[in-house]
This record gives C-alpha cells, sequence and structure tokens, in this order.
C-alpha cells in the first residue's frame, strides 16, 4: 500500500509543484542571508539655466546662461524669468541685467521690479532686488540662489514688472506701435 501511494503522489501534479515552491522558498531564503552595502556617490556638474515666459516675447538665447529679450512700452508686467540652477558647496549664482541695445527717447527710464519667486519650483530660489532702474551696466536682480529650480512657464518663478516713465506725452503715441524697442539681457553667473 506504501508504494501505491507514492505512486499515486508521483502522479499528481500538484505534488510536483509543493517541491518546486518548498525548493524555490529554500534558495530564497539562502539569499536573503547574503547581503552587502555598497555605498555610491554622484556627483553632478554645476550649471544655471534661464528663460523666460509671457506674452508677446521677442526672446534669443544667447548661451545657455544668457538670454535676451526686446521690451516695449506694452510689455509692462507680462514676463516671468524661470531659472534652474546647480551650484557647488559654498557657491552661489546671481542673475544681472542690462540695456544691451536700443535707444531710449532723452530722459525717459525703464524700472524694473522684481517679484517674489512664487514657490511652484523647489530648491534655493534667489532673493530678488526690490526694484532697479535699466542701464546699459550689468546689475544684480536676483542674489543668493543654491540648487533650485523656480518651474517653467507663465506664473512661476519671478514676476517682471518694467515701467517706462518721462515718456512725453506727444510721443506716447507711438508707444503702442512698438517704436521704443529695447533689448535687455539676462545672465546668470556663479557668485563663488
Amino acid at each position: 500500500m506504501y508504494m501505491y501511494m507514492n505512486k499515486k503522489l508521483l502522479n499528481n501534479p500538484f505534488y510536483g509543484l509543493l517541491i518546486l515552491v518548498l525548493l524555490f522558498s529554500q534558495n530564497i531564503s539562502a539569499q536573503q542571508t547574503n547581503t552587502a552595502e555598497v555605498t555610491i556617490t554622484v556627483s553632478i556638474p554645476a550649471i544655471a539655466l534661464l528663460d523666460f515666459k509671457g506674452n508677446g516675447q521677442v526672446i534669443t538665447f544667447k548661451s545657455e546662461n544668457q538670454i535676451e529679450q526686446v521690451i516695449t512700452p506694452s510689455t509692462l508686467n507680462k514676463t516671468w524669468l524661470n531659472y534652474s540652477s546647480i551650484v557647488e558647496t559654498g557657491s552661489t549664482n546671481h542673475i544681472t541685467v542690462h540695456i544691451s541695445s536700443g535707444k531710449l527717447p532723452l530722459e525717459s527710464l525703464i524700472n524694473l521690479k522684481i517679484g517674489e519667486d512664487v514657490g511652484a519650483g523647489g530648491g534655493k530660489v534667489g532673493e530678488p532686488a526690490s526694484q532697479i532702474t535699466l542701464s546699459n551696466y550689468p546689475q544684480n536682480i536676483i542674489t543668493n540662489i543654491g540648487s533650485c529650480y523656480t518651474g517653467r512657464g507663465v506664473e512661476k518663478g519671478h514676476q517682471l514688472t518694467y515701467s517706462w516713465l518721462n515718456i512725453d506725452p506727444y510721443e506716447k503715441n507711438l508707444t503702442s506701435n512698438k517704436d521704443y524697442e529695447i533689448t535687455v539681457t539676462y545672465t546668470i553667473t556663479s557668485a563663488e
């Protein structure tokens, strides 16, 4: 009778499956006791990128860290400055702006107000200057930028608001026709 049961068990497909499960579980438990720890170091090179978003933009990318925007009196507050930054330990980035081409009417000025980052990204975003008057010389507008990103698009990053001042009343009719086009260059660099 013993032989009869063994033959019956051997011909049963569930018996074979049971043996495979037992062998596989022993193999897994043996593998679980063999562990090792490995330290992995990832190094990401320092990099900084700029971008603009908004309506009616005329933008030229000069390099990965420099961008130009053509503004007119109608640009006003339609521009959002987006950036991504990876810095080395102990270093920060900053963003400067200057008028790179175009001519303002006599005694006219362009003020630039830099808004706070709206918080759509992450990391250590920069600290904006409250307001500057644009000139031909680079001026800091955002400082102490760490490793971060502001997000990309409208209503992400810092809103830029341009105010054109002292345009003579007889010239105001010209401003709607884009008769004044000024190119401003934004640059992000390391402040090491």
